[in-house]
């Protein structure tokens, strides 16, 4: 079972940020925000015993406009995660890691040609690691870079790449930039900001009557972070990788401030530990676990 902390954390909980993919270069002046509680109960480890988390996901940002083609902005980023383990027999008896804490800030740009095509450059730089990791190791770095167009006024479609120097590791991968606003109703989005943790995913929702939305979406995420030096691993590496795949209902309170809830399911995760230099000590499978969530998104 969770912990007792994740149980009281899985009252308010959330499964994503809402963060749309396109640069926040393209987002009005303003300071935006999220804050984001996140839930993952307790599934069943591959060699036995089980492990679920709680999280909580938050950033701040602004932007401005530098002439009438492009803007530069910064936003902050601060994540908390509390890990529960029990009995888990593919990492020797011993809890991998325990909390986890990431902090980063990105400087977005964006530039916008007298034809009409965006292009956007995120470089980012964070820490990510365990409680007890000696901060010079946990720092990861790297950038994405973009183009995106408007086809049609209801159309944006984009392609971009991001290249990250993570913890003994590098990371590429292309990614799909989209905002589709197929009919009044309906409309295809990204709903994570594509980053360290990987691409941006995608989202379909649909608007109700009353000023609700529904949706569904999937993305790839992918972490790494430094253990405690002092921990069962010392100075070894640890990730975690998982599909989230949700279904979210959400409203606008007013017009800066709106909240959406989220239940979906954490599918195809692996856990890994490494050495110090990256190389594998364990890897165990997990069972897909249920996730719920509520996230609050605003601007002021």
């Amino acid at each position: 079972m969770p912990a007792p902390s994740l149980v009281r954390v899985a009252c308010a909980a959330v499964l994503s940020t809402g963060v749309a993919a396109v640069s926040m270069a393209q987002a009005p002046p303003g300071v935006s925000f999220s804050v984001a509680p996140v839930v993952q109960f307790d599934s069943d480890l591959d060699s036995g015993g089980d492990a679920a988390y709680a999280a909580v996901l938050m950033s701040l940002g602004t932007n401005w406009a530098l002439d009438g083609q492009s803007s530069l902005g910064v936003r902050l980023r601060l994540d908390y995660e509390d890990w529960d383990f029990d009995k888990p027999l593919g990492f020797g008896g011993a809890q991998p890691w325990d909390r986890l804490y990431r902090a980063g800030i990105s400087v977005p740009y964006g530039f916008t040609t007298e034809s009409g095509w965006r292009l956007g450059l995120n470089p980012t730089i964070e820490s990510s690691g365990e409680s007890g990791a000696d901060f010079s190791d946990t720092l990861e770095y790297g950038a994405t870079a973009s183009v995106s167009r408007a086809v049609r006024p209801d159309l944006t479609l984009g392609l971009g790449v991001g290249v990250f120097e993570k913890i003994e590791e590098t990371s590429a991968f292309p990614f799909l930039i989209i905002d589709w606003r197929i009919n009044d109703r309906l409309r295809l989005t990204n709903p994570f900001p594509a980053g360290p943790a990987g691409p941006a995913g995608l989202e379909l929702s649909y608007a109700l009557d009353s000023g609700w939305t529904a949706g569904l979406g999937a993305a790839y995420r992918s972490y790494r972070f430094r253990l405690d030096s002092d921990g069962p691993f010392p100075d070894g590496v640890g990730e975690h990788r998982f599909i989230p795949v949700f279904v979210q209902l959400g409203r606008d309170l007013t017009e800066s401030l709106s909240f959406k809830l989220y239940a979906g399911a954490s599918t195809g995760t692996t856990l890994r530990v490494e050495d110090e230099k990256g190389r594998r000590l364990f890897e165990e499978d997990q069972d897909p676990a249920a996730m719920l969530g509520v996230s609050l998104i605003g601007r002021f």
